[in-house]
């Protein structure tokens, strides 16, 4: 019985193939998750796009019965919907405008940067009803905790300015001066 030898070279040339083989399987497992990992992040630019593309709307009490007193202020407490993080609510701008009123009386509105709220402050000494209009304008800022891959897209997809209007809402305060200093109910 004879001996046959296995060439060297052919042994060698046996192992380069099969690590090219693995190489090849692990390349195209690898483009496998890279593509996993791309459709993830454009759903994640779906679902943040279409969070931004909400309306943004605003809320306040559309009519205050107020009985004005000496020294004293209405408060009024107006808030926006759909923001998404501390940077929208700390870049929220309220601005009010009068509609036609009679009588003199001074307004003010404060916009706290924690919350995103608005305080309305109103303050006459005449009985009267008094009617304003109430919007805002926010800078909308995307979470800082998204990946950088998934900002790049949500900026070409539809840019970077954020700057959005909300509704514009009607309010009324109808003030009325107490009669009395005390109100006794039942009491004639």
């Amino acid at each position: 019985m004879a001996k046959t030898k296995v060439p060297f070279y052919f042994v060698l040339y046996l192992v380069v193939l099969v690590e090219l083989l693995a190489v090849i399987i692990e390349r195209d497992n690898t483009e496998i998750e890279l593509k996993a990992r791309l459709k993830e992040y454009e759903t994640i630019q779906d679902s943040v796009i279409s969070l931004y593309k909400q309306p943004v709307s605003i809320h306040i009490q559309e009519e205050t019965d107020w009985i004005i007193t000496e020294n004293d202020s209405l408060h009024i407490l107006v808030s926006v919907s759909n923001l998404q993080t501390p940077e929208e609510r700390a870049s929220v701008l309220y601005f009010v405008e009068p509609l036609v009123n009679e009588g003199r009386y001074s307004y003010s509105l404060y916009t706290d940067t924690k919350t995103g709220y608005g305080h309305f402050y109103f303050k006459t000494k005449e009985a009267g009803t008094y009617s304003f209009n109430v919007f805002s304008v926010i800078k909308r800022k995307l979470p800082s905790y998204l990946p950088a891959i998934v900002l790049e897209g949500i900026f070409t997809r539809i840019g970077n300015d954020f700057t959005t209007f909300s509704d514009t809402v009607n309010f009324k305060i109808k003030a009325k001066i107490q009669l009395d200093k005390f109100d006794r109910p039942g009491r004639g």
